[in-house]
């Protein structure tokens, strides 16, 4: 039997990987979020934190750099696709000696992108903006076909650690075994571009692990409609077989819930806010597994929630909220990880806090 909270890959990194061009806060190379990034003095589009991540990044970036501006369209998918290209070319596929996987063992769906007029006509874009780079010269059409059917079907979208929003994207080998479904057993975990798969249910060792594609929040026909357009299966995992009637209904009362608890955090309404925060950990659970990591980051949400109202909830529910939220986020997140870390820093902060009040109330 394997235990929630158990680590089948660990800090893994990607064969390629790069920032999304919409989050400019952070690390081109290793993701990290800086308030003191350099950019590149050539290009001025891409930023560094360090000289040492712009030397690692610069095997890469110094056959971009100058072209950069003439990307007009899919311009991260062209960036990643460069750099499979390139890293391709250097080791045929072959990341190290430890990894089992190699490029060329990853799923294509060939034949059905092929006939996808969408994704073919993606592949042309980008075949004709990368003509620039000089680069496919040494590789067959066929090669170079592949290579495309394997980034678009096997790259992961990586997201920040804590606010866990998406950031980038990341082709990693080794988590390319790892099935889809609705109900998952594990679940991506990522700390920069370091990633870790880590199981969020009890299961025996012998059932299938499986991680999530897409969004768990979608009712059914979405999830089908996505899955069938960009990874072209029909999913039959247990929920899909299901297909529970009242789950439409759930996903209403979440997704309303959400935007009503956004907009009382914007008006600084923290009461409404928490009202909102308590009914989606009643919804939550009934949709996804108890220690994925979105609803982690919700119950520490809503231990945020419950500081900015300390004064009027008594000191045994937030102790009690405290120690719940951090066994969760441990178990769903691992010790060591930022959002483990937020969750301590937080519970010590009060308990410092508490102390500091109860000493002052003994003195007068």
């Amino acid at each position: 039997m394997v235990i929630a909270g158990t680590n089948l890959l660990s800090t893994i990194v990607p064969y390629v990987h790069i920032l999304s061009s919409s989050s400019n806060t952070y690390c081109s190379q290793c993701f990290k979020s800086s308030d003191d990034l350099k950019r590149c003095s050539k290009c001025h589009r891409i930023s560094y934190c360090s000289i040492s991540c712009q030397r690692n990044d610069w095997i890469y970036h110094k056959h971009e750099c100058s072209h950069l501006h003439e990307i007009i369209d899919e311009y991260d998918l062209t960036r990643l696709f460069l750099r499979l290209i390139l890293r391709y070319k250097t080791d045929c596929g072959i990341e190290n000696s430890s990894t089992k996987r190699k490029v060329d063992d990853l799923l294509t769906h060939e034949n059905e992108i092929r006939v996808d007029k969408r994704r073919f006509l993606i592949y042309r874009t980008l075949i004709k903006q990368m003509q620039t780079f000089e680069l496919l010269n040494d590789l067959s059409e066929q090669t170079i076909f592949e290579l495309f059917c394997r980034l678009v079907i096997n790259t992961l979208t990586i997201h920040e650690s804590i606010d866990l929003k998406s950031i980038g994207y990341g082709l990693y080998l080794d988590a390319t075994v790892y099935n889809h479904s609705c109900r998952p057993t594990c679940h991506t975990i990522f700390n920069g571009i370091e990633l870790t798969i880590r199981t969020i249910c009890e299961q025996a060792t012998n059932d299938e692990f499986t991680i999530n594609y897409i969004d768990l929040l979608d009712d059914y026909q979405t999830r089908q409609n996505f899955l069938k357009e960009n990874y072209y299966f029909s999913c039959r995992c247990v929920r899909c077989l299901e297909n529970d009637v009242n789950e439409r209904i759930t996903l209403e009362k979440i997704h309303f819930e959400e935007q009503q608890m956004d907009k009382s955090i914007e008006k600084q309404d923290f009461k409404k806010a928490y009202q909102s925060s308590q009914n989606l950990l009643n919804y939550y659970p009934k949709i996804m597994p108890n220690y994925h990591a979105y609803l982690s980051l919700h119950y520490l949400k809503h231990l945020k929630l419950e500081l900015y109202l300390a004064d009027t909830i008594s000191d045994l529910i937030l102790q009690s909220t405290m120690n719940d939220t951090l066994e969760r986020v441990k178990i769903s997140m691992g010790n060591q990880h930022p959002l483990t870390c937020e969750t301590i820093r937080l519970c010590e902060q009060y308990r410092l806090e508490l102390m500091i009040k109860q000493r002052q109330m003994s003195i007068q």
